[in-house]
């Protein structure tokens, strides 16, 4: 199983997201690095101490957002995204101030994070030209 960790090594971070967003997904590095990353509290999953996984959470009023999940090709299956969401529910629980967890999940994934107690809100949306829908879990 993968150690999730809080972690100051945007670095790394942001190596997993270039291999996910940019390099597999196709998305623009522009996209991705949005400059919240310095605000934003930084999870990093690691397989015998090497990176492979990775999201962040933000907070906006009483919500802490999800995003930036990402974990690398060949380490899916595993649950390590489980664990990473996992992980960002007990964050965001922790603090008293914050009652729901929402994020934008890629059509694709609707089934996953619906599987760990997420419900779709509204209509679809373009993110980064890939359709996402918005989801909240109330904590």
């Amino acid at each position: 199983m993968p150690e999730i960790t809080v972690t100051r090594d945007i670095a790394a971070c942001h190596r997993i997201r270039k291999l996910v967003f940019v390099v597999e997904q196709g998305i623009a590095l522009e996209e991705d690095i949005d400059g919240m990353d310095d605000v934003a509290t930084q999870l990093l999953a690691t397989e015998n101490g090497t990176p492979v996984g990775t999201a962040r959470i933000l907070e906006k009023g009483v919500t802490g957002k999800i995003g930036r999940l990402a974990v690398l090709i060949e380490h899916r299956k595993k649950g390590i995204g489980t664990a990473l969401v996992r992980a960002a529910l007990e964050e965001i629980a922790r603090r008293p101030h914050l009652n729901e967890a929402r994020l934008g999940a890629q059509t694709d994934a609707v089934g996953f994070y619906t599987a760990l107690g997420f419900t779709p809100e509204g209509d679809t949306f373009l993110d980064a030209g890939l359709p996402h829908q918005e989801m909240v879990r109330v904590l």
